[in-house]
């Protein structure tokens, strides 16, 4: 079917007496519209979405540079996913955050084709492709002959539920691949969860699925306990890719891999085997860049993301992690390497079970040191230590960004957690471990998010039965000294009214560091503790 369109606001040198065809006429480009166009700019696009709309535009858009090809400026293909997205921000400024939108980044899409191009599967999938950085980016690094040789044989296909980012997305790839193949391209416009929406067999899927909570589950959708206890879309839409897949590459939160409301999901996971790769998002993070257009210039966001890699067939069971990774901004490029990030995938695979219900991110030098603590704790946890009520009280700051203190008392702040004990060997003991790596540690190995839940650290793992009297000693001593000299370290803002915080001096940490190796039976260096603490995962270790 062919279209016109008639945009008085970009092109006010159109004679007057052309008139706007049926829609099934051929599209009129007139010698003064090739001419703005081709001197396209962003004040041109943002006019012309607000006053033709989002949908017209890019249809004209795309109708243009498949009849005379892009810009070398702005209207140029590489721009496409940005121009849509500030077009988003131009309609409805909450669009793209209600619809849980994150554009992949030009160096991780790299990173995730090169792993999608070794996995097995015959037809090739992009599920919300959106406008299609992932899928161009792959078949950009297969090469030009093998793309157009993939897509003449019927084995691309694209999803989403915007018929306009998926137009972008076919025209940018029959701008490189040949407009021949426009009836080759098999285009999948609905509601992916839908019953009537299926992925082709032998198929492999590169996704960037959307973050957001369901708020409506729709009347075709299939429902599972994945979708019942998690009411996350991106869980849902990872459940429907495994299940149908041969193999995957999707990126998501990282949220999955411990939380309690993702378990459903990580028991679909373990029928499957592969590397999970997790990201911090401090101090640089994964989806990096300006977020709903031109109307924001912050470039943070609180979205701490997973790359899962996985297989649904092969010998191998369980999956290899990753810690979570820091980096410093200006260390991305040196970072987002396939060969850089796969060093840091633990030799361990881990499978989920009812009595391990989690996956653990730790850090492959400090895997003898978890496997021996929870070897030696024998399944004793902290909850084990602690009294509803008792003359011996803690508080524990549950913001961590970089490490977790107690101080004796209850501090001057909001968001604490508050221990009571009976006993003060016990109390001493906890103390000590809370200002230790150890604490820290298994937040960082089961959450690492923004706060330190009370529940969590009731969990982590203790070998109080193994002190002997002079551990004791030694607990005791240590929390008379901090706790002596506390009020030195105390920092105080003003956020709100006084929020008081405490940060001891290292050499207290690194101390009961040693002391809890000792009881252990290692010999580790605290050299090799900092990588808990580093802001940077690619710090030189001394």
């Amino acid at each position: 079917m062919k279209r016109d369109y008639f945009y008085k606001s970009l092109f006010d040198e159109i004679n007057d007496e052309v008139k706007t065809p049926p829609n099934d006429a051929e599209v009129v480009f007139t010698p003064s519209i090739v001419a703005k166009l081709k001197s396209y700019t962003l004040q041109n696009y943002t006019t012309d979405v607000e006053n033709n709309g989002l949908e017209n535009t890019w249809n004209y858009i795309c109708d243009y540079v498949l009849t005379y090809g892009d810009n070398a400026d702005f209207l140029n293909v590489k721009n496409f996913g940005e121009m849509y997205e500030i077009g988003l921000a131009v309609r409805d400024k909450q669009l793209k955050k209600n619809n849980g939108q994150y554009y992949t980044p030009d160096d991780i899409a790299l990173v995730m084709s090169k792993w999608f191009d070794t996995l097995d599967g015959s037809n090739i999938c992009d599920v919300a492709c959106g406008t299609g950085k992932l899928i161009l980016t792959f078949l950009n690094l297969i090469g030009k002959e093998k793309a157009v040789q993939l897509i003449r044989d019927g084995k691309l296909f694209l999803y989403d539920n915007d018929a306009i980012a998926l137009n972008i997305c076919k025209t940018s790839i029959l701008l490189k691949y040949g407009k021949d193949l426009k009836d080759k391209i098999n285009i999948v416009c609905g509601d992916f969860m839908s019953k009537n929406i299926s992925l082709p067999e032998n198929c492999k899927v590169i996704s960037n699925p959307p973050y957001t909570a369901i708020q409506h589950v729709g009347k075709d959708w299939k429902e599972t306990p994945v979708l019942n206890n998690s009411r996350e879309l991106y869980a849902v839409f990872m459940e429907k890719i495994i299940t149908n897949c041969k193999s995957a590459v999707i990126i998501t939160p990282y949220s999955f891999i411990s939380g309690t409301k993702f378990y459903s999901l990580r028991k679909i996971i373990n029928r499957c085997s592969g590397e999970i790769y997790s990201f911090d998002n401090v101090p640089g993070n994964i989806f990096c860049g300006r977020k709903h257009g031109i109307f924001n210039t912050n470039t943070s966001n609180s979205v701490r993301a997973a790359i899962t890699v996985l297989k649904t067939e092969g010998d191998a069971e369980g999956f290899r992690l990753t810690p979570m990774i820091r980096f410093k901004s200006s260390e991305r490029q040196k970072l987002l390497k396939c060969e850089v990030l796969e060093n840091f995938l633990s030799e361990s695979r881990q499978k989920i079970s009812d009595k391990i219900t989690a996956y653990y991110k730790c850090f492959k030098e400090l895997q003898p040191l978890f496997d021996c603590l929870i070897q030696k704790s024998e399944n004793h946890k902290l909850e084990e230590l602690v009294s509803k009520n008792g003359q011996y009280t803690l508080s524990m700051p549950n913001t961590c960004r970089y490490f977790t203190t107690a101080f004796p008392g209850i501090m001057n702040r909001n968001g604490q957690t508050v221990l009571h004990f009976n006993d003060e060997k016990k109390f001493d003991y906890v103390y000590c471990l809370i200002n230790s790596s150890f604490a820290y540690w298994h937040w960082r190995l089961y959450d690492g998010g923004i706060t330190y839940p009370s529940g969590l650290l009731m969990k982590m793992p203790i070998i109080y039965n193994h002190l002997s009297e002079d551990d004791h000693k030694f607990f005791k001593e240590t929390f008379d000294e901090m706790s002596r000299r506390a009020g030195e370290f105390v920092i105080k803002k003003n956020n709100v009214g006084i929020q008081e915080n405490i940060k001891y001096p290292r050499l207290y940490r690194d101390a009961i560091n040693q002391r809890f190796l000792k009881i252990l039976g290692l010999k580790i260096d605290n050299s090799t503790l900092d990588l808990i603490h580093s802001n940077t995962a690619l710090e030189v270790k001394a």
